[in-house]
């Protein structure tokens, strides 16, 4: 019987979204129970930070480069974690490399490829989520430094209302997909690393 709080019911419906559609189609049953907590925190984090930006006078702590590094430092940790604790300490070598492959032609060649491929992958978290950030705040200066710089009327209305809905965009939509986007590819990447290659 679920609660009769439409609060306590609507965070219900958003954690088990986020169980269904990040945790659950990247992990194996029993791990996706185990790897929901990492990334139910993650989200909410992202998210949270995400509109925490968005009051006046407030910075978001995901237009940071070192805060998003550090969450996607944690993915790759997470990403070698698993690799090695299912694949054993061969993980990194037979992980990557896929199977049948010539030894030397695999060591020589396509494991620099797979090792650079998952060092770039936390690369891609962290630039995606700091760029998609900053970007919004970046177009809403712009639109205000308009009305400085032409110091007019009809520019300034303009400017202001072009400012108000990209803030709208930013509130309504991109907050909540910079959130799914980061723990969705994390899941995946994490998820990846049960199996090999």
């Amino acid at each position: 019987k679920g609660s009769e709080s439409r609060w306590v019911n609507w965070w219900e419906s958003l954690i088990q979204w986020i169980y269904e559609e990040m945790v659950e189609p990247n992990f194996e049953g029993k791990y996706a129970k185990k790897a929901a907590p990492y990334f139910l925190s993650l989200f909410f984090f992202i998210l949270f930070c995400n509109y925490l930006g968005m009051l006046p006078g407030m910075a978001t702590a995901t237009g940071n480069l070192a805060v998003t590094a550090g969450l996607a430092i944690l993915t790759l940790i997470l990403i070698i974690g698993v690799g090695f604790i299912k694949q054993g300490p061969l993980w990194i070598y037979k992980g990557t490399v896929p199977h049948g492959v010539p030894f030397v032609l695999g060591l020589c060649l396509l494991w620099p490829i797979e090792l650079i491929g998952l060092l770039i992958r936390p690369f891609a978290l962290t630039i995606r989520l700091f760029a998609n950030m900053t970007a919004g705040h970046v177009v809403i200066l712009i639109f205000l430094y308009l009305i400085v710089m032409f110091n007019s009327y009809i520019v300034g209305i303009g400017s202001v209302v072009g400012s108000l809905m990209i803030y709208a965009l930013e509130m309504l939509l991109v907050a909540w997909l910079q959130a799914f986007i980061f723990t969705t590819l994390s899941a995946m990447f994490v998820g990846s690393s049960l199996h090999a290659h």
